[in-house]
């Protein structure tokens, strides 16, 4: 038998056998939560700090980390929001007009004033 490894008596019932293993391999501290979830362990200690409703509680604390047990953990990446828990995303004002590419010329437009019926018309300026 390799050294480090555990075998349940013969004449153990086959639940025990079958039963999660106790002891410290049912526990996750932050390092072993943060691959579960794929994300940083800081990240893990900010979603802590927050108090990000999905998170369960720490069951306990070990070397002065906090430890959860797989049992509390069940489920945990269907509860997970998606995203940031923390600030709103900020509003992406419009393109102002000048940041917005133009397409051609600006067409020139001369305005042609109403001339009352009775008055004789001006003559046309000429055009270069």
């Amino acid at each position: 038998m390799a050294a480090g490894t555990r075998t349940n008596p013969p004449d153990a019932p086959s639940s025990a056998r079958d039963a999660a293993p106790r002891g410290l391999d049912d526990l996750y501290d932050i390092g072993r939560l943060a691959d579960r979830l794929g994300v940083e362990h800081a990240t893990i200690r900010v979603w802590l700090s927050r108090k990000v409703p999905w998170l369960p509680a720490p069951d306990g604390r070990l070397n002065g980390g906090a430890v959860w047990r797989a049992s509390t953990l069940e489920g945990i990446e269907e509860r997970r929001c998606k995203g940031r828990p923390g600030r709103k995303p900020r509003i992406v004002p419009p393109a102002a007009a000048s940041e917005v590419p133009r397409t051609g010329a600006i067409p020139v437009v001369r305005p042609t004033l109403p001339q009352p019926s009775g008055e004789p018309r001006l003559p046309a300026l000429p055009t270069d």
